[in-house]
Formats: C-alpha cells, sequence, structure tokens
C-alpha cells in the first residue's frame, strides 16, 4: 500500500529551517566605477596575460607567491608538470582529450615562472592579497597553500561575534560585510575585501535590493585584482582548506580519507573537524573586476569560491573539487563568466549562481536599461555531485556549452529557496548547447563519498522546479536512467516568503484556495518555459569515453564494450501537468530514432504535432494553458512526499521514488519499476488528498484568465 508522508506545511517550515543563511544582500550598480583607473565593474573584466606579469605591463604591482626559498620547490614541481605534460599530454576537463604542450609553450612557461622565483616574496596567498591594492595582481607558483596563519583564525572569532552581526530579513543573525573584514579568516581561508568598511548596515534590509546601501558603500581598495596560477594546469596551484588526507599531493584526494562523510560534517567547525578546517576556500567580496585563473580550490566545509555583491568576475581555467556544499558560489553578482571549469563532490552543486540580479524581461529599466544575461557558465565538466549546477533565483542566467554527467542531476534551478535570496521568482534562465548523459549517480546509498544536501531524482539530466520564461535548446540529452527533463511547478507554501524585491508583472496566476496544508493562496511558478531543438536518447558523433563517466560507481550505458548510437532516458520530457501554468511548451526535438515519434514523454504525445490538446503534452506555446488536474494532483503529492521525506528525514514509505536507483531504460528492472509506480500513481489517486486537489483545480476550468505567456 502506497501512503503520503508529511505535508506542505510542515516541509515548507522544514525548508525555510535549512537554508544557508546569508547577509541581506543587494545587486550592484551595473554601471563602471571610474574612481578606479581603469573603471571597475560595468562588464566582465579582461584577463592580463601571465606574461605581462613578468614585464610589469599594465596598472598595478605583481605580488609572487611560491613555495621553498627562492621558489625552487615551486619550480621543482613546474619541471615535473611540464615533463609530464609534454610526454603524455594533459587533459583541462575529464571530458576533453588529452593535449600535448608544446615544446615552445614549455619553454615559456619555464622561463616565466624562474622570472618569478626571483620576485617570490610571499609563501602566504593570504599575505600577498593583503598587501594588495587596486588593480594589482597575485601570481601563485606551483604548490599545495594551506594556509596556516589563516587555519589558526578562530570559528566564530568573539573580536566579531555577536557584535557585528546583522539581522537578514527573518531577523536571523548572520555575519555582515564589516564582520568578513574585520575577521577575514574566521570563515574564510583566504578573503578578498574589495571595498572599505564605510558604515553601519540598515537596521532593516531594503526591500528595493538595486544597488548596495550608499551608507555602507566604501571606496575600492582592492577592485580589478587578478590572481594567477603559473602552472601548466589548474591542478598544479591547489588552495586546501581540507585537512586529513592520506595523500594532499594527490589533486583529486579526498578530505578526511579515513572519515566517513557523516562525520566530517557533523564534527565542530575549526582544528578539531577531521576534513575542514574552514568554511570557504576563497572568498571575494564586493570585488568588482575580480579575475581568478589557472587554480583548484578543494576542501572547504561549504565553498570552494564564493563571491557576493559583486559587479565583474571572471573565472577561467578553475577546479572545485571535494567542496561540501558547492563548489562555486556567486550570490548577487552581476557581469559574471565562469569557463573552461572542472568541479566534483559536492553535496549541493558544483556551481551555483544564486539570487542572480534580475536583468530580463522582467527587470526595472533605470537601473537595467539593457536586457542581457548577468552570468554565463560555459565550457565546463560539472560532475560527480548531487548536481552539476543550481541556483535559486538564478535569473538570467546563461548555460551553454558545458558536460555535465555522474551526477544524481544534471541541473536544477528553482525558486524554492525564496527566503534569503532576492529575485522572486526565477526567471530567464537559457541553456542551450550542452550535453546532459549519464547522470546516474546514487548519492543516497551509505556508502556514497560525500553527504548528498539536497532532494534530487536520481538518473535525471535536469529538473526545473518553479522556473519561470525559461528556454531549454540545442541540447544533448542522453543515458539518464530516470528523466531527460523534469519541470515542477512549485506553490507559494514550498517556496517561501519572498526576499526583497518580488518581480513587478506576475508570470503565472494566484488564486484563492482553501486546501489542507497548502496555505490560504496557491501563488504557481512554471510558466512560460519552451524546450525546443533538443536531440534526446541519442550519443553524439564523435562521442568519446572518458575517466569521468564511473566516477563513484556512477551507472554508464557508455562504458558499453561496444559505443552505443543510441542509449534512451527513462523519460525524454516530464511535465507535472500543473493547471494552472501556462506557456509551456516543447516542440521540434527528436528522439533516440532522429524523429519526433521516438520521444517519451509524460504526459503522453501529442497526437498532431504542433498543437496543444489537454491531457497531452503542449507544443503550441500560444495555446497551451496547464494540463490535466487529476494527473497534476498525483504527480504534486509524490513531489511534496519526496522533499518532505528528504527534509524531515522521514522514512520512505513508498509514495516517492525519488531516491530508488532506476533501472537501465529498456531493461526487465527498468519496467518492473515502472509498472510499480503506475500502480503507485493509481492508489495515490484514489486518495482523499488527491480527489480534493484534483476537484480544485476542475473547478477552475473556464474560469481563470491566465493572461499573457511570455
Amino acid at each position: 500500500m502506497v501512503t503520503l508522508g508529511v505535508s506542505a506545511a510542515a516541509l515548507a517550515s522544514a525548508t525555510a529551517a535549512s537554508a544557508h543563511l546569508e547577509r541581506p544582500s543587494y545587486w550592484p550598480d551595473p554601471a563602471p566605477d571610474c574612481d578606479v583607473t581603469p573603471c571597475a565593474g560595468g562588464q566582465v573584466p579582461k584577463a592580463r596575460s601571465l606574461g605581462s606579469a613578468v614585464t610589469g605591463v599594465g596598472p598595478g604591482e605583481v605580488r609572487v607567491v611560491c613555495k621553498g626559498q627562492g621558489g625552487r620547490r615551486s619550480l621543482g614541481l613546474l619541471a615535473n608538470s611540464v615533463r609530464k605534460a609534454a610526454t603524455r599530454g594533459f587533459r583541462l576537463r575529464p571530458s576533453l582529450p588529452r593535449k600535448p604542450l608544446s615544446g615552445r609553450r614549455a619553454n615559456r612557461l619555464v622561463s616565466e615562472n624562474v622570472a618569478f622565483a626571483r620576485q617570490c616574496s610571499y609563501h602566504s596567498v593570504q599575505a600577498a592579497i593583503n598587501d594588495s591594492h587596486n588593480n594589482d595582481r597575485v601570481v601563485i607558483m606551483p604548490g599545495r597553500y594551506t594556509e596556516p596563519k589563516s587555519r589558526k583564525a578562530p570559528v566564530d572569532d568573539p573580536k566579531c561575534n555577536p557584535s557585528l552581526l546583522q539581522e537578514d530579513q527573518s531577523g536571523a543573525l548572520t555575519p555582515s560585510y564589516e564582520y568578513q573584514a574585520t575577521c577575514p579568516n574566521d570563515q574564510n581561508l583566504i578573503y578578498i575585501q574589495g571595498r572599505a568598511v564605510k558604515g553601519e548596515p540598515l537596521a532593516e534590509p531594503d526591500p528595493d535590493r538595486h544597488g548596495i546601501p550608499e551608507q555602507e558603500l566604501g571606496r575600492c581598495i582592492r577592485c580589478n585584482l587578478q590572481i594567477d596560477g603559473s602552472g601548466v594546469s589548474p591542478e598544479d596551484v591547489i588552495l586546501d582548506a581540507g585537512t586529513g588526507y592520506e595523500n594532499a599531493r594527490r589533486p583529486k584526494a579526498r578530505p578526511g580519507s579515513e572519515t566517513p562523510a557523516e562525520e566530517c560534517l557533523e564534527a565542530p567547525n575549526g582544528p578539531e573537524n577531521p576534513c575542514y578546517s574552514k568554511h570557504v576556500v576563497l572568498r571575494s567580496d564586493r570585488a568588482d573586476g575580480f579575475v581568478g585563473r589557472n587554480f583548484l580550490m578543494r576542501g572547504a566545509r561549504e565553498h570552494g569560491f564564493y563571491t557576493e555583491e559583486t559587479d565583474g568576475v571572471l573565472l577561467d581555467r578553475v577546479k572545485f573539487f571535494w567542496n561540501a556544499d558547492y563548489g562555486h558560489l556567486s550570490f548577487t553578482t552581476d557581469h559574471n563568466l565562469v569557463k573552461n571549469c572542472e568541479g566534483f563532490g559536492s553535496g549541493d552543486a558544483v556551481v551555483y549562481p544564486g539570487a542572480a540580479p534580475q536583468t530580463g524581461e522582467y527587470r526595472d529599466e533605470s537601473f537595467y536599461p539593457e536586457e542581457r544575461f548577468n552570468t554565463v557558465i560555459e565550457r565546463c565538466d560539472l560532475h560527480g555531485s548531487s548536481m552539476g549546477y543550481s541556483g535559486s533565483m538564478g535569473n538570467s542566467v546563461r548555460v551553454t556549452h558545458n558536460r555535465f554527467y555522474g551526477n544524481a542531476n544534471g541541473l536544477t534551478s528553482d525558486t524554492i529557496s525564496a527566503p534569503g535570496h532576492p529575485g522572486f521568482p526565477s526567471d530567464g534562465q537559457k541553456v542551450d548547447h550542452n550535453w546532459f548523459y549519464s547522470n546516474n549517480l546514487n548519492v543516497y546509498r551509505p556508502d556514497n563519498p560525500f553527504v548528498a544536501l539536497v532532494p534530487q531524482a536520481v538518473g535525471t539530466g535536469i529538473m526545473w522546479p518553479g522556473m519561470n520564461d525559461g528556454d531549454f535548446a540545442h541540447n544533448h540529452v542522453f543515458d539518464n536512467w530516470r528523466h531527460g527533463t523534469v519541470l515542477l511547478a512549485i506553490p507559494a507554501a514550498v517556496a517561501g516568503d519572498a526576499e526583497g524585491n518580488v518581480d513587478s508583472e506576475i508570470h503565472c496566476p494566484q488564486l484563492p484556495v482553501s486546501l489542507p496544508g497548502l496555505g490560504d493562496a496557491l501563488e504557481s511558478t512554471s510558466c512560460a518555459n519552451r524546450y525546443h531543438d533538443n536531440v534526446m536518447g541519442q550519443v553524439p558523433n564523435g562521442f568519446k569515453r572518458h575517466p569521468g563517466l564511473s566516477m563513484f560507481g556512477n551507472e554508464s550505458g557508455l562504458l558499453d564494450e561496444k559505443l552505443p548510437a543510441t542509449l534512451p532516458n527513462g523519460v525524454d520530457f516530464w511535465w507535472d501537468e500543473s493547471p494552472i501554468n501556462p506557456g509551456n511548451c516543447w516542440f521540434d526535438n527528436v528522439g533516440p530514432e532522429g524523429d519526433r515519434a521516438s520521444l517519451t514523454t509524460d504526459p503522453p504525445l501529442n497526437p498532431i504535432e504542433g498543437q496543444s490538446i489537454p491531457t497531452f503534452l503542449p507544443e503550441d506555446c500560444e495555446s497551451t494553458v496547464g494540463g490535466s488536474a487529476g494527473n497534476y494532483a498525483v504527480k504534486a503529492l509524490i513531489e511534496l512526499d519526496c522533499f518532505a521525506e528528504f527534509e524531515l528525514e522521514a522514512p520512505g514509505d513508498g509514495a516517492c521514488y525519488w531516491y530508488e536507483m532506476p533501472g537501465r531504460p529498456g531493461t526487465a528492472e527498468a519496467r518492473a519499476q515502472r509498472e510499480a509506480r503506475k500502480r503507485g500513481e493509481r492508489e495515490i489517486a484514489d486518495s482523499p488528498e488527491a480527489a480534493r486537489i484534483a476537484e480544485y483545480f476542475r473547478e477552475l476550468a473556464g474560469e481563470v484568465d491566465f493572461g499573457p505567456t511570455h
């Protein structure tokens, strides 16, 4: 017998309680700050070449950090790396082929590093940053940098805690900007204070999050800062907040090698922790125009890289390994580009552009004159984690030409974590020209090497819980054993109270409702999303097997003795069929056989191409107004149960199937699981909860003005 778990109201309180606390954050002024020469912000910064740090061309001073007296140890490490790369080649990302290092490039790297060794006067990255100013550069020679002095800085330093805490919108106490500047290594192994501390933060957060409040916006003191690793690849320079390694010199080594992952997170913060010395490896705070290139950030209790309230960030050739929460987190950050990256071992996601500015259709045009993407993630391998990408209130973000594989779920962008994240609701994301494949990692098994911190449907390419106006196009999605793509409506009872600015126009209807557990009003999200020109279930021409496919025991059809031409998803397109969510449509996609007919969908594929017919997957974007009330009632109850089981650590009762390892499509195991789910859905359809929800939405038929759908 399938039963239902806890209510949506209980889930909402659990979600709010578990959210990561941020200080009340504001979207920075998108215009360049020309009190600095050259101006800081206003665009994605341009990187200066490594060679220019030798010649000193350009503004600012260069500070060099190295290992060993006169950089001798760093030079030895570089020589080994150059020799291996020249003879065996190196992979910038696992999905790329090995690339040999040319003799010319090898000679140039050696000569540049010899010059850097002569300049080296620092053995601590933090010390070099502390001595830096606007336009300066820090070059880090090969080596592992553990920052002993930073590690000794106390956690919850009484110099800052509680006197420099400030209240967020909910009244919870969070470290202020002054807290971070005064106690920079309380939470962070390496901290970049971009602006001077000017004044007290507002006693109550301003609901309008456009612009950091003038009373606390200090002048630039480390804007346009650039940090470069001088090795062959990012693994040559390791910024390391971890501890307890079996072999710390191996870039992929796990912190606390002999300690179970759960114990790492349950242990006290600080020196007693057997795995993590700090919450964050490298934090860039209000540091407009920051550039970071060619290094690895590893072993944080929370995040590898963290930037907040910053205008202008470029991360290029960077890696995020074994950071327990996020590998990368950008928050309320504009003109933001992350490219040529790799990450794994994150309990939430490898990259996370959260609370991204509302620079899209519903923007404040006086603050953002032109519609644009504020953040771009491109040419990265995002794998071996609960998710490759996540981002609550990730407005106007473009995700392009990346590889998502070996996760429980490749990508999620949502409206679930409304508290603490300005920009409600999440909208305007463009996901194009990516490959989502073999995301079949069972992160909920007892022996998983990291703790899954989020609920995900194992075996899924992409989930949009609460996305509006999204564009999913020209992607290859294959070998995800449960779902290719998933679209979920998120009621306000689950999303929580919105933080700061809420879009000026309502994307989806807001309707009165009196259903137990769903609150007084049903405000839903997930409208006007378009899925088009995608190739589902086909292995791209020229695909090559690579080392990341089976990491952590990930299941993949690409490991077959003969590489298949087709590898179906469990279901290509899955929609919860919310009846009040208009404008969603799926068109011009093809399945494993290269045609529309070979697509698998839930609800079923439309019998007439290009039309939107009730109870089928809609294809005409202008005429779709929602799905089947009865089907939605069943799906919504299962979804809520999945979220609730995870958040409240309730035992599985059979309603939720997300945490069960899916069978490979086409196998007897997969067929048996599908039949079991169908039986469960029939039982739920007969439940009083499903009947009440379905009846409510049936009564709305023909009575709701859905308004514009895009």
